[in-house]
């Protein structure tokens, strides 16, 4: 396996296997985080390419809130969580009254409370990982940017530019006090952590 596009059906059934189970965790994570009952469908997980993503994003000039955050230790790796206004208005007034009319209007709180967000899921995608493995996984400081979806794209497609240009995007669909809210998850690993995670899993490259 050199790219993505080298991976057969079990092993993209193995990655969304992965993906459902952290977003199950993550939504019981965002319950307790913002202290009120948070129901998810069954998340839509893809392998798409740039251009599928973006679309599936808004669009390539669509703003958004992206999440960095780094995947550490036996696992090297990448996630994003890619925020849309409406999902953070909602979380932001789960703590406090606040209209909401640009992205780019977040203040300092506003983007402290999205990092909480985006630390607590993105540490629950990561035990959710260990635990599956058996491997150490743990993940870095959130890094937040108010950008374009083209522009946040950009970071997994260049820094992981040796598995092609496609990216694992996890849709999921929260009901949070009779809201339904989407939110996106982009997860990328690098080539050697894919082979590293397929073979703790007993996946092998040869199997269909």
């Amino acid at each position: 396996m050199e790219t993505y596009d080298d991976l057969n059906e079990l092993q993209l059934d193995t990655l969304r296997e992965i993906g459902n189970i952290g977003a199950g965790n993550a939504c019981t994570a965002l319950s307790v985080l913002l202290g009120t009952p948070v129901d998810m469908t069954i998340p839509s997980i893809q392998l798409l390419d740039y251009d599928k993503t973006a679309e599936a994003l808004g669009g390539k000039e669509n703003t958004v809130i992206g999440i960095q955050i780094g995947i550490t230790d036996d696992l090297d790796g990448m996630m994003f969580h890619i925020i849309q206004q409406p999902f953070a208005e909602k979380i932001i007034n789960t703590y406090y009254a606040k209209e909401i009319q640009s992205l780019h209007d977040l203040d300092e709180m506003d983007t402290s409370v999205m990092n909480e967000m985006g630390n607590i899921t993105s540490g629950v995608y990561a035990n959710s990982i260990a635990t599956l493995t058996g491997m150490l996984v743990n993940i870095t400081a959130p890094i937040q940017m108010c950008n374009t979806v083209g522009s946040i794209l950009q970071i997994p497609v260049e820094y992981f530019a040796k598995l092609g240009s496609k990216v694992l995007l996890v849709d999921e669909k929260f009901m949070i006090a009779g809201t339904e809210i989407s939110s996106n998850m982009i997860l990328t690993l690098e080539h050697e952590s894919l082979l590293k995670l397929f073979k703790n899993l007993g996946v092998n490259s040869d199997q269909q």
